[in-house]
């Protein structure tokens, strides 16, 4: 049997997160709001060649375990946004976490490639922003390579993200309930079945509150506009 069957990967439902994320580095915030609020630098290092990418230039996020906490951390960032942050180009986003899962690795016996594909669409400037999206986080040093072009082919997003001992791979896919809730079951069961994934969670990320600064609806990335199962 594999090492890679013994690892667990942690896993931390019921929490709300925080991201700053910048289209410029704006590294006079994001410093700030680590130093002054306890944020994380989680600047993704890149993404998978050939294919559609939308990941942040700058990415800070905060964890954090009660609604009351949360609250007041929001308030402080907008706050400090809003007094210094003339030139962020980027927005803010607050997130509650229902579920959260751990997939156990499992060697592939059959490779099979996912059956369904999402096509995707821009925000209209009457929906504000997203509902909702699922991050499907996995080693992309250990896995299978063929698991992952698979779900990149069917058209989630792929960011790269370097951890103490690998590098990881994000992906995603954003939208409304209606249509990520049901794409989000049948990604984790295609992986359940086809194996191959090494330290792989997924979790949804519901979004409660955001603001933008200086950047249309237009300029966030694509939404899954339609499902296709095959």
């Amino acid at each position: 049997m594999s090492n890679f069957a013994q690892i667990i990967e942690k896993t931390n439902p019921g929490v709300f997160h925080i991201h700053i994320d910048s289209t410029t580095t704006s590294e006079d915030l994001h410093k700030r709001a680590q130093g002054e609020l306890s944020f994380i630098s989680h600047d993704f290092t890149g993404h998978p060649d050939g294919y559609e990418h939308f990941e942040p230039t700058a990415h800070s996020s905060l964890v954090l375990n009660t609604k009351e906490e949360f609250s007041l951390i929001w308030e402080q960032l907008r706050f400090m946004i809003e007094a210094e942050g003339k030139d962020f180009v980027g927005y803010i986003e607050g997130e509650y976490i229902p579920n959260d899962i751990f997939i156990p690795y499992k060697p592939i016996k059959l490779f099979f490639p996912p059956p369904f594909m999402v096509t995707r669409r821009r925000l209209s400037a009457d929906e504000n922003f997203r509902q909702t999206e699922f991050h499907l986080v996995l080693d992309y040093d250990n896995s299978d390579e063929r698991v992952i072009k698979g779900l990149l082919e069917i058209g989630l997003y792929g960011a790269l993200l370097e951890k103490k001992d690998h590098t990881a791979i994000v992906l995603t896919m954003q939208g409304f309930i209606r249509d990520i809730h049901p794409l989000q079951a049948v990604v984790e069961k295609y992986l359940r079945e086809v194996g191959g994934v090494v330290r792989c969670t997924i979790k949804e990320e519901r979004a409660i509150r955001n603001q933008l600064f200086n950047m249309n609806v237009g300029d966030l990335p694509k939404i899954a506009y339609e499902v296709t199962y095959i």
